[in-house]
């Protein structure tokens, strides 16, 4: 059996979380990485976790990874894998992570709405995957906000419906963090340990496979 813990939109607030023992870490953005000193505290808190082997998705609150590019963030995650539009297999089973989200504000990582660039973004995501690993929701699965708008991606849905993940991990909208839901086949998680308020509420995202 493999233990697979998620959490996401830890917003510099990781040291208090309380993680289980596992297999496989995932964080699937806003770790809150604005600064060099702030990735490689990022880097050493990775180092640091009980975990055989480690992913991370950037943010949109991650602006320095953005800022520095995929190469050099890799160079400089010595402790966990980084996926951006990237596949890894590990243990058997297929990841593939991308950190990308419908703009709103001037963060990091965004494209327009149901645009090119989200088509040209969406459609790597490979077939046959057993974890997708996104920071943004795909529209219409738990991805309403406080006001009750639905912010997910609709052209995300779009190929999670044609390309069947065995499983769709995610946060960045808070809300419904810690809750899941099946649908198509297909589970799908909202990770982020954070509510609204930006309090540690939301439960832990523990997978046993």
């Amino acid at each position: 059996m493999i233990t697979v813990v998620a959490i996401s939109d830890s917003h510099g607030l990781e040291s208090y979380l309380d993680l289980p023992k596992g297999d496989i870490l995932i964080h699937c953005g806003d770790f809150h990485i604005t600064s060099l000193a702030e990735l490689e505290y990022a880097n050493r808190w990775f180092g640091k976790q009980n975990f055989t082997h480690k992913i991370y998705v950037a943010g949109n609150h991650d602006t320095e990874i953005e800022k520095i590019g995929k190469d050099k963030t890799k160079s400089l995650f010595t402790n966990v894998i980084y996926l951006e539009s990237d596949l890894v297999e590990i243990e058997g089973l297929r990841f593939y992570g991308s950190p990308y989200t419908p703009y709103f504000n001037n963060w990091s990582f965004m494209y327009q709405r149901c645009s090119l660039e989200a088509k040209r973004i969406w459609e790597k995501i490979p077939y046959n995957l057993d974890f997708l690993i996104t920071h943004g929701a795909c529209y219409g699965i738990l991805d309403r906000n406080l006001s009750d708008i639905r912010c997910g991606c609709e052209v995300l849905a779009r190929e999670i419906m044609k390309k069947k993940p065995k499983r769709h991990l995610f946060g960045h909208l808070h809300r419904y963090g810690g809750q899941s839901i099946t649908q198509e086949n297909i589970d799908f998680y909202n990770c982020s340990v954070l509510d609204e308020k930006y309090k540690r509420t939301n439960k832990l995202t523990i997978i046993e496979i």
